[in-house]
Formats: C-alpha cells, sequence, structure tokens
C-alpha cells in the first residue's frame, strides 16, 4: 500500500502547540547507551532475545515505527539497549508528554512528547514523528518506538492497540515491526527480560491485527518460560554467576575443587 502524504513538519508548531520534541545529542546518547547497559546488568539477572534475524532483515533504508506493549517503567531502557546494539537506525521514542516534563533530559536520546489526555489532539506530535520518518536518510533511516497501549498496564492483560502506530507508519512512509517484552524469574535472584521480535508489517496493518500479531508473539514467550526452555534465544548482554551460583562456586572452592572446572553458567 503506498504511504499517504506526510504532515509537513515546522519547528514552530511545536513551541505552539507545547510540544516537547526530541533534541537528539549523540554525545549525550553514547553515555546514556553505557549508563543503561550498567543499570540493566545490575537491575536484571539478564537479557534474551528471540527473533533477532527480523531485526537483522529489516529492509534496508526503510523508516520503521516499532510497535511494543507497555508493562514496566524499565521497557524504554530495554528498548534503548537493544536498538543500540541491534540496529543501524536513527532511534527514537514516544513518551506521555507529562513525565517527559520531569526528565527533559530524555529528549537527549531521542524522545518526544505525547499528549495522552482525553480529547488531546496530537497533531503536532504526528506531525514531528512523521518528519523524522520522511527525512532523507544521509547515514540511517529512523525507528520510532511506540508503546500501543498507550500507558502502562498489567503485564498478564491481553494488548489493546491504539491507532497511533499504524497511522504514523502510514503517513511516514514505514514498516511496522512488532516487539514484545516480557519480564520473569528462572529461579534466580533477580528477574530476566525477555524479547522476542516479530516479522515487520505493512504500513496498512490493523491496530487489532498489531494487537494480536503482540498477544501471539507474548504467548509463544510464556511457552518458553514454564518450564524455562531458552533454546531459542540469544543473550542480549552476557549473564554473570547469580546468587546461588556463587553460593556453589563457594562451596566448590571450600570442598577442595579448585582443580576441578567449575561450570559458571547458571543452569
Amino acid at each position: 500500500m503506498p504511504c499517504r502524504p506526510g504532515l509537513a513538519f515546522l519547528p514552530r508548531d511545536a513551541r505552539a502547540a507545547n510540544l516537547i520534541p526530541a533534541k537528539k545529542n549523540r554525545a549525550f546518547d553514547r553515555l546514556a547507551a553505557r549508563w543503561i547497559g550498567r543499570a540493566l546488568r545490575r537491575r536484571f539477572h539478564a537479557a534474551y532475545l528471540a527473533g533477532g534475524e527480523h531485526l537483522r532483515g529489516l529492509p534496508t533504508g526503510a523508516a520503521v515505527v516499532g510497535c511494543v506493549n507497555h508493562t514496566n517503567w524499565w521497557d524504554g531502557f530495554v528498548l534503548h539497549a537493544l536498538s543500540y546494539r541491534h540496529l543501524p537506525h536513527e532511534i527514537y521514542l514516544a513518551m506521555e508528554q507529562e513525565n517527559l516534563r520531569r526528565y527533559r533530559f530524555f529528549t537527549w536520546m531521542g524522545v518526544f512528547g505525547v499528549d495522552l489526555r482525553p480529547g488531546a489532539r496530537n497533531v503536532a506530535a504526528l506531525r514531528f514523528a512523521t518528519g523524522l520518518l520522511r527525512r532523507p536518510a544521509a547515514n540511517h533511516p529512523a525507528l520510532v518506538w511506540m508503546f500501543v497501549q498507550g500507558k502502562i498496564v498489567p503485564e498478564r492483560r491481553p494488548v489493546e492497540a491504539l491507532p497511533g502506530a499504524g497511522f504514523l507508519a502510514r503517513r511516514g512512509c514505514a514498516v511496522l515491526l512488532p516487539v514484545a517484552l516480557r519480564y520473569g524469574w528462572l529461579s534466580e535472584s533477580r528477574p530476566s527480560v525477555f524479547i522476542r521480535v516479530g516479522a515487520p508489517m505493512a504500513a496498512d496493518t490493523t491496530p487489532k491485527a498489531i494487537a494480536d500479531t503482540l498477544n501471539g508473539l507474548l504467548a509463544r514467550t510464556d511457552q518458553t518460560l514454564d518450564p524455562p526452555d531458552l533454546a531459542g534465544y540469544e543473550p542480549m548482554f552476557g549473564t554473570g554467576m547469580s546468587l546461588n551460583r556463587r553460593w556453589d562456586y563457594v562451596r566448590h572452592l571450600l570442598g577442595g575443587g579448585r582443580r576441578e572446572i567449575f561450570d559458571k553458567s547458571n543452569r
């Protein structure tokens, strides 16, 4: 389906509509990526990725709208780490405007505001995001992450997608990329993050079809966690020894097993 004419982005519109635009700062973004990586390692036991072939198979030079479920405060940081490690795109993320007012430094990482109050018309935000997607990609095309539920929703509640992602993809000549996030414990002292990426979808995919795809990805993830089966995942960052494995290692040393090989993986 041919993309529809985009909404021209005019900087003055952002000021007139009180939009908080992204003000990407590459130096700050690199520093933030290092901080986010360390923060995720401290907070989580590990992060696992399934469907990485869909990231590697994205059309070269294509703008992308990422469609993601939203259940956790950490979701944006997980997406930043995923993007920074696995995608060549210029990364942006839509965030609820009132929260962004409290954390304006996020704008230096590519975050822009969306007004989620009842009755709000986000014409300025759509113009801004459309401008990002349709901007000539001298080096890297844009990827705009959108939480399709519009707010944090309890984890086990089925995903219901708002129409914004498809609307933006059609006007930004972009493909839709479904990504499902799940958090859970694997007999460890800290939770792990599970990221499952689906096949890219056409811009004219309906909100219901987006929601069905995300719910299907989450269901597949849940099947691999009960009982745990990580055969289809690749670690997004290395896993150190968990608390229980560290204790096992101490017992191994105290038991005179210094010369034996100790399996430090968490199995």
